[in-house]
């Protein structure tokens, strides 16, 4: 979707879960049923050179990524340096024991953020339910007294949905089992009947406002 926003923009700096994963000695760690951290990933994508142009390549970036994760590389503490390098493995679960979606999601043709901090204590929809388009959300950890970010969400478009109701949106299979389905299963705080945005992100072939 190409084209200026409508109506006013808005700048969300959103701190989400700094810690970095510790994956145990094993090869390959499992889908994630505790709390949320972040894995050092490899995983082919796209990027931006110093002049705009556009290429694809395999990447190493921060990110959220809840599902299996094979480890290809282990380094001694550094600082805040990475300790582990993640490949992601795609698998559908086989069960429904309870585990995290991963929110933002920066996998696929655009981003997508889903419903992380989308309710209020008292379950109402927040203000990040009311974003525009061409609102900016900068998500990044709270490390040693600074900001680090590691995503620029540009939002494009939204949708509203309920995650027990989510047939209509245009999902492909991973980003479904990752993104709504956890949000669904028993064992954690029931969010299958709430109400949340479902927020796509422009891409360099689809801007906003440039």
């Amino acid at each position: 979707m190409r084209g200026e926003p409508d109506g006013p923009v808005y700048v969300v700096q959103f701190p989400h879960p700094g810690p970095e994963h510790r994956p145990g000695p094993a090869a390959t760690m499992q889908w994630n049923t505790g709390a949320h951290a972040r894995k050092f990933l490899h995983s082919p994508g796209r990027y931006l050179d110093g002049d705009g142009t556009a290429g694809s390549d395999q990447l190493v970036f921060w990110g959220e990524w809840e599902p299996p994760s094979r480890v290809i590389e282990r380094w001694p503490a550094d600082g805040g340096l990475p300790r582990y390098l993640h490949q992601p493995v795609w698998s559908r679960p086989g069960s429904r024991q309870p585990r995290q979606n991963t929110d933002p999601w920066v996998f696929g043709e655009t981003f997508l953020f889903s419903n992380c901090r989308q309710l209020t204590p008292a379950g109402n929809p927040s203000a990040l339910q009311r974003l525009t388009r061409g609102s900016i959300i900068l998500f990044g950890s709270q490390l040693d007294g600074r900001f680090v970010l590691d995503t620029v969400f540009v939002v494009a478009d939204a949708a509203p949905y309920t995650p027990n109701q989510a047939e209509h949106l245009d999902l492909d299979d991973a980003a479904r089992a990752c993104i709504i389905e956890p949000l669904t299963l028993p064992g954690r705080k029931d969010h299958s009947g709430a109400g949340f945005m479902l927020y796509r992100g422009a891409t360099v072939d689809a801007p906003v406002a440039g």
